[in-house]
């Protein structure tokens, strides 16, 4: 890796190689890198940090033609060099995960993540991508893809950075009356933004709208039970940041039956209690007015049933 002078083009320093300009510490060493960053530069003390991918491989992916390994693994490396004493040393190693072997002979990247510190190792041509904490820990391992298409599937570069969802289709909003009062459902696809649900009751033809309540946004799909069983006809709902300001209002609904699963319950058979579905007919039940259409359908797959 070489520092040049922007201005004149000439080489400041080498780090590595053959003719490197530090006496590189253990473990420091790198080859075939990609994605070299600085981290620090020299703000006149003579130190300077910076992050790499060490690939330490070369060669063909398919592992018929030449290779060339310089390490049993890949990594992404935090350096630090000393231009007083002209000495590289490394501050952080990033390796696989255990259990993962991984070793690329193309691409790759390592990102450190500015407020938490923690690195982003994305594995080039082997289509993985690793996060850790400062310290080493992973947080999360994922490949690209699975089975035979992950043995295809490699990654140029992978970063992190905080993604604001303010999606162009509107919210999605129920309301649904049963035995316990009436519940609202709302949730907005993609959206990140949204802090707080404030729920309303339409109370005319003109828009005209009663607050009913509001509730903090927890997960993807937000419910608001309307307080004492308050019966209500057309409901609206508002996306609220948390700074207090309407991102999106959800368009007027009217409540409808809440529909459930059949109730289960216990059914009497040739003496015996079996466990039956309410409004569902039981097999032998005496007392059921089964049609023939039902027994010859019953009876064709017993018969394919036996023959199986």
């Amino acid at each position: 890796m070489h520092k040049i002078n922007g201005t004149s083009g000439e080489i400041i320093w080498r780090l590595n190689g053959k003719k490197s300009s530090f006496v590189m510490g253990e473990n420091s060493e790198f080859c075939f890198q990609h994605h070299a960053r600085w981290l620090q530069e020299d703000a006149g003390d003579g130190i300077e940090v910076l992050s790499l991918y060490d690939n330490s491989a070369h060669g063909t992916e398919h592992g018929s033609g030449r290779e060339v390994h310089t390490a049993e693994e890949s990594s992404g490396k935090i350096l630090r060099v000393d231009t007083n004493k002209w000495t590289a040393e490394l501050v952080h190693g990033y390796y696989p995960p255990k259990g993962h072997k991984l070793l690329s002979k193309s691409q790759g990247s390592t990102q450190v993540i500015p407020r938490s510190g923690n690195v982003v190792v994305n594995w080039g041509s082997e289509g993985a991508v690793t996060e850790y904490t400062q310290d080493g820990e992973v947080v999360f391992h994922a490949y690209m893809d699975s089975g035979d298409l992950g043995v295809g599937v490699e990654n140029y570069r992978a970063f992190r950075f905080n993604w604001t969802g303010l999606p162009n289709e509107e919210p999605a909003v129920a309301a649904l009356e049963g035995e316990d009062g009436t519940a609202i459902y709302v949730s907005w696809n993609g959206d990140t933004e949204t802090a707080v649900w404030r729920f309303f009751e339409v109370t005319d033809g003109s828009g005209s709208r009663k607050f009913l309540g509001e509730v903090e946004r927890t997960s993807f799909e937000t419910k608001f039970a309307v307080p004492g069983k308050k019966s209500v006809g057309r409901v609206s709902a508002e996306a609220v940041d948390k700074r207090g300001r309407v991102l999106r209002v959800t368009q007027e609904v009217s409540v409808e039956p809440e529909v459930l699963p059949p109730k289960a319950k216990k059914t009497k058979s040739h003496g015996s209690e079996q466990s039956g579905v309410e409004g569902q007919r039981v097999l032998g039940d005496e007392a059921s007015t089964t049609s023939r259409w039902e027994e010859y359908a019953i009876l064709k797959v017993f018969r394919i049933a036996k023959d199986l």
